[in-house]
């Protein structure tokens, strides 16, 4: 496996397995009352979204995918958020995503994508950096722990039909 910079054409991949890595743990994959295919397009555009960053070459953002024998097993979007920065006098950076192919689960392949995003954070100055998941995932809980970082909220989300 090897990790590198998010390059032109990588979104039609991170499209695919997107759907599936997020399926069972994001917030519109876990509302079973909302329509599948509305909610792998929320996951597309979100793709389309960080692709469209990366591609531009935005300041304090970018995305690294982890492969394998040239195909995508797994991305993390990392930044640098300018306004917490501000606010807290500190350089503040936040994993805004990390994805796995089902595929590849259990196989490193989460691991080494926040290593090598927590380097990229360290790289551009960070001082404090979070990260947020569902609390139903305990995969990626234990992963983020492995780096130092620890739970410090946790939210409830209520809806309903109207």
């Amino acid at each position: 496996m090897s990790i590198r910079p998010y390059q032109p054409g990588d979104e039609k991949h991170m499209r695919e397995y997107v759907p599936r890595a997020f399926g069972v743990w994001a917030r519109y994959g876990i509302d079973h009352t909302l329509p599948r295919e509305r909610t792998d397009a929320i996951y597309a555009e979100e793709v389309d979204g960080y692709a469209q960053r990366a591609q531009a070459g935005e300041p304090g953002f970018a995305v690294f995918v982890a492969e394998r024998k040239g195909r995508p097993m797994g991305h993390i979007v990392v930044e640098v958020d300018e306004g917490l920065s501000r606010h807290y006098g500190l350089k503040w950076g936040r994993i805004r995503s990390l994805a796995v192919n089902p595929e590849y689960h259990h196989q490193g392949t989460g691991t080494a994508l926040v290593e090598h995003g927590m380097d990229w954070l360290r790289d551009q100055g960070v001082e404090y950096a979070e990260v947020g998941t569902d609390q139903n995932n305990i995969a990626a809980i234990r992963t983020y722990e492995k780096f130092g970082f620890r739970v410090i909220y946790c939210g409830v989300t209520l809806s309903q039909r109207l």
